[in-house]
């Protein structure tokens, strides 16, 4: 967040599950102090979209929720609404994504998965389309570069091709993905932008943990 306020910046787009990781068994509350302690920091630096494991308030099974936050406050909640291959075993879907203003731009949610459908690129208005994402590369483990590049490869030609089939001509999404490996699965880690045709304008240039600092 100070790197981001230095450089001017007024969003910093984490990946999914950013905050939590990626497992059921760590939902929090949106009202949880590590939730909150985010929320507050945007108070005085740049809005903030992050990625955490929900609790559901009613015992059923989490949400897989970003949240965005600026100026203090939280300014929308998007909860999964077209889960991944796998997913719905663990989690739940939520509503259809919804554009909301940030920055003085007209912005959707769309998780992962959902960079894929049509849902989020329909609503009105919305010219900035976010794409947090953690897409687990499954099969053997990634053990040389030229594993992890196949992954990658994987993942940047599948929202390249997303990109060129629904965004509009009024429209650039802004992809940030997990990257590295946990203890039981691996993520590609591309952060980009991307306009119209799948062209991409911006982009980290391989697998690996960084920072894509743009002006749009």
């Amino acid at each position: 967040m100070d790197s981001a306020g230095d450089h001017g910046c007024d969003l910093v787009l984490l990946p999914e599950m950013s905050l939590t990781g990626y497992r059921p068994s760590a939902a929090v509350a949106l009202d949880h102090p590590s939730v909150t302690e985010l929320v507050a920091a945007t108070a005085g630096a740049p809005a903030m979209c992050f990625g955490l494991v929900e609790a559901d308030s009613t015992g059923g099974q989490p949400f897989i929720t970003q949240l965005v936050a600026e100026h203090g406050q939280v300014v929308a909640i998007h909860r999964k609404a077209h889960l991944g291959e796998g997913e719905d075993t663990d989690f739940q879907p939520g509503a259809a994504a919804e554009a909301f203003m940030l920055a003085d731009a007209n912005c959707v949610v769309a998780v992962c998965a959902e960079i894929g459908t049509a849902e989020p690129y329909a609503q009105p208005g919305a010219g900035l389309v976010l794409g947090p994402s953690a897409p687990g590369l499954y099969g053997d483990r990634r053990r040389t570069d030229a594993d992890w590049r196949r992954g990658w490869d994987w993942w940047r030609g599948s929202v390249i091709d997303d990109a060129a089939r629904l965004l509009r001509r009024d429209q650039v999404l802004v992809v940030s993905t997990q990257a590295g490996a946990t203890d039981d699965e691996d993520f590609p880690g591309w952060a980009a932008v991307l306009e119209p045709g799948g062209t991409v304008t911006a982009e980290l240039p391989d697998w690996r943990e960084g920072t894509l600092i743009v002006d749009l």
